[in-house]
């Protein structure tokens, strides 16, 4: 059984620092020197051989049993407007989602575990993970290099600064959304306006493509599944008296399940070329590597509702959140072994902030909770 608490001090300044210097995507030189920093303080093994950019610890390894822990550490490309005295030092970037205070209580968690290493029941193995914000993500390179290897269950968090200060909220199922990218290109023939029969009108062709995709979306989804399908740009033709050769058309598919998202993206493939082809043109659809949807496992996210009952008392456990239909990369560990993913709620007051916004504040007062709730899992996983 693990005797020593998390340090919350520890947890809030490693945290305040890591928020003055975000950086995107796998290019993350001074988030990283932090952690390597701090674990070699602690004395704990690590390797970056998993991914990119990324970290994986271990501690009490060679114990038979394997729990994984996962933070992802990069930020985004926002202009921080909190007024914070701990603001970002990078212009143009932030901690907008959160990923600091993931860090932070990774390496709280971390520091706690190495002082009872010789009471843990299992190996841990902690995930310091790059690129959560840029699609593909970086789990899915951290688990092809064999991150995943001989582990048994892997838990995630996520803060949520709307959420009750310190509350752990989770399901039992569909967390967040398989979340797919398309991109639509449209290939007619230029010509003159005054001469249209000599012209192939590509922005004729994306207006049947848009059409058919808003039926298919109302007449072709079972109404009982959530479906998002967003056309967020349309792009084409060079001159008012031209007829357009091309269009390029973006969006986004999202679906609880990873089957629903493969149905609609196939769809949107035929009803392109249809359009295209009707009109004497071409169509290409490429869709971009993409995250699945992340799935609690029900055993495991039990589990997890006891230790954050036994850590927090019942009154700061909800276990009926709604699903997302953000996406979340933290699906490629899912996949692969049994997982639950869950909420810390971090609302700073009376503070209506939300994620991916300038303004975006979070209570790290309350962060020690989710190491706290860390610590009853690892102790009661294989009593």
């Amino acid at each position: 059984m693990i005797s020593t608490a998390p340090d919350k001090d520890y947890i809030i300044t490693i945290r305040r620092e890591l928020h003055r210097i975000p950086e995107i995507g796998f290019e993350l030189p001074k988030t990283l020197a932090v952690i390597r920093r701090e674990l070699d303080a602690m004395g704990i093994e690590y390797t970056e051989k998993f991914g990119r950019s990324s970290i994986v610890g271990y501690i009490g390894r060679g114990k038979g049993r394997t729990l994984a822990l996962r933070a992802d550490i990069d930020a985004l490309p926002i202009k921080e407007n909190t007024g914070l005295p701990y603001s970002s030092e990078h212009d143009g970037m932030m901690h907008a989602c959160g990923h600091d205070a993931h860090a932070a209580i990774l390496l709280g968690t971390a520091k706690m575990l190495k002082a009872s290493e010789d009471e843990l029941p299992c190996e841990v193995r902690l995930f310091f993970q790059a690129g959560e914000e840029t699609p593909p993500g970086g789990a899915i390179f951290m688990c092809e290099d064999g991150c995943m290897e001989g582990v048994e269950a892997v838990l995630g968090l996520h803060v949520s600064p709307m959420g009750v200060p310190g509350k752990i909220l989770f399901n039992y199922g569909e967390t967040s959304a398989c979340s797919r990218r398309f991109i639509i290109k449209l290939h007619g023939k230029t010509s003159h306006a005054a001469a249209p029969r000599n012209g192939i009108d590509a922005i004729a062709m994306a207006y049947k493509v848009y059409s058919g995709l808003q039926l298919l979306r109302a007449r072709e989804v079972d109404p009982k599944r959530p479906v998002i399908l967003n056309v967020g740009t349309i792009n084409g033709g060079s001159a008012a008296n031209n007829v357009c050769g091309e269009v390029e058309m973006t969006g986004t598919v999202r679906t609880l399940d990873d089957e629903t998202g493969e149905i609609v993206i196939g769809r949107i493939r035929e009803i392109c070329e249809s359009a295209a082809s009707d009109m004497g043109g071409r169509a290409e659809v490429i869709t971009p590597p993409y995250y699945p949807a992340v799935i609690n496992d029900r055993a495991i996210a039990e589990r997890l509702k006891a230790a954050a009952i036994e850590a927090l008392g019942e009154d700061m456990v909800y276990d009926e959140l709604e699903p997302s239909l953000g996406g979340e990369d933290f699906a490629h560990f899912a996949k692969i072994a049994p997982a639950a993913y869950f909420r810390l709620g971090t609302r700073l007051g009376n503070v209506k902030a939300v994620t991916h916004n300038e303004k975006m504040v979070l209570d790290d007062e309350r962060l020690v909770n989710g190491a706290l709730v860390y610590r009853a899992f690892i102790n009661g996983m294989y009593v």
